[in-house]
């Protein structure tokens, strides 16, 4: 504490102030007599959104326009109950005939919905030990599937790689009744994948590589390159996966492929939250390379809270 006031008061350089501090991201529990105050029990908050359709040749554009609420209960460390609504007051998207195995090709079905209950879930993430996480959710995990969804990551060489396990059994859920799966599909669909990411922070850039078995059963890897800039991360991704599991002509042979814009709600709020807004560009109308809607990726937890950004986030406060 007497550290950090001379810090404040200039008594200290930052330099000086670094050499006398430990980070240490490997604790999993406080040590005695430490005294921490966690955030709110419960968070929430709500904002606009704007999505669009350009499928229907008959109809050039389609788009919706509405507001989404989310909220969180915290139950305990790293437990919490997570609940998400929609209303789309405008919606001018209507449904289309699904695919051969639609996992992803009838969700124009879930959209042209005017209300929607996009999750209701519990989450535990935490600490297995120094260096592993791991992360479980149960519910309604997104606006089309339901079920179990589980993971667990290793940071290593100081965060440089991360590498983990992660695998989700789903079923689909019923488009006009929230709290119902469809009677028509008994089946589960079950992924499995080897995760990794590559940071770059000297260029503020990672790649990340996910193999293994995806939604619709295709075997294959979705390649992500991402580059951070002020706080936003701009990504794009490109799948590899084997398409002769479908028997129609739009999923055979084809990529999954799109573009994806995430900005942490503290750039507005001037809070620290790991909410974090997305915006994503890609065809809607394919089951190739699919994967669930993830509620806070142990990758994307971790985020900068490793060795190698926190050395260099600590000399961008030497250069201050």
């Amino acid at each position: 504490k007497e550290d950090m006031t001379d810090l404040l008061t200039k008594k200290l350089t930052a330099n000086e102030f670094w050499q006398l501090s430990k980070i240490d991201n490997g604790v999993t529990e406080l040590p005695p007599g430490q005294v921490y105050r966690g955030r709110r029990s419960l968070t929430y908050g709500i904002k606009p959104s704007f999505e669009t359709s350009l499928e229907k040749a008959e109809e050039f554009f389609q788009y919706r326009i509405g507001i989404e609420g989310w909220a969180e209960y915290r139950l305990w460390d790293g437990a919490s109950i997570a609940a998400g609504i929609a209303t789309y007051p405008v919606n001018t998207i209507t449904g289309m005939k699904p695919l051969s195995i639609p996992v992803r090709s009838d969700n124009l079905n879930y959209v042209e919905k005017n209300a929607s209950l996009n999750r209701l879930m519990f989450n535990q993430t935490g600490k297995l030990a120094p260096a592993l996480y791991g992360r479980i959710g149960i519910g309604i995990l997104e606006f089309m599937y339901g079920g179990v969804d589980a993971e667990v990551t290793s940071p290593l060489f100081g965060g440089r790689l991360l590498i983990g396990l992660s695998g989700s059994i789903v079923k689909k859920r019923d488009p006009g009744n929230p709290f119902q799966f469809k009677d028509d599909e008994k089946k589960f669909y079950t992924t499995a994948f080897l995760n990794t990411r590559l940071n770059v922070p000297e260029y503020e850039f990672s790649i990340d590589m996910k193999s293994g078995r995806f939604l619709a059963g295709d075997l294959g890897t979705r390649i992500t390159l991402s580059k951070f800039i002020r706080g936003v991360t701009i990504s794009a991704w490109y799948s590899f996966t084997n398409t002769s599991i479908f028997h129609d002509d739009e999923n055979r042979g084809y990529h999954d492929k799109g573009i994806l814009i995430t900005i942490p709600i503290r750039l507005f709020t001037g809070k620290d939250s790991q909410t974090k807004y997305f915006y994503t560009i890609t065809p809607w109308m394919r089951d190739v390379g699919q994967d669930i809607i993830h509620y806070r990726e142990l990758s994307d937890f971790i985020d900068r809270d490793t060795k190698i950004y926190l050395d260099k986030d600590k000399g961008m406060m030497l250069n201050k």
